[in-house]
């Protein structure tokens, strides 16, 4: 059963590219670790949207993702570049799928 982490950011005007470098680093690392199946980044075309940036991650497991959040992940994000970045992490099971 493979699970999505969904991590919704709060990025201030005028940081998106600064923060979309940063992820990229930090997204870098997570893509190898174990479990890790594929992810996607969304962009709000909105500039006012409160979530500017939405990061959706397909894991093997709950456990997988605990794991890949470890010291060397907690050492990347820890500078005082991220201090602004507000970040809501959740990982979700899916219960329905629609397709046309």
């Amino acid at each position: 059963m493979s699970v999505t982490f969904v991590n919704c950011f709060e990025v201030p005007a005028g940081r998106e590219d600064d923060f979309f470098a940063r992820w990229q680093d930090v997204n870098a690392v997570m893509r190898t670790r174990s479990g890790y199946l594929e992810h996607h980044l969304y962009r709000s075309l909105a500039p006012d949207a409160r979530f500017r940036f939405v990061n959706v991650a397909r894991w093997t497991s709950p456990a997988a993702v605990a794991a890949a959040h470890d010291d060397e992940f907690r050492a990347l994000v820890a500078g005082p570049e991220w201090q602004e970045i507000g970040s809501t992490p959740a990982v979700y099971e899916e219960i329905h799928h629609g397709a046309a």
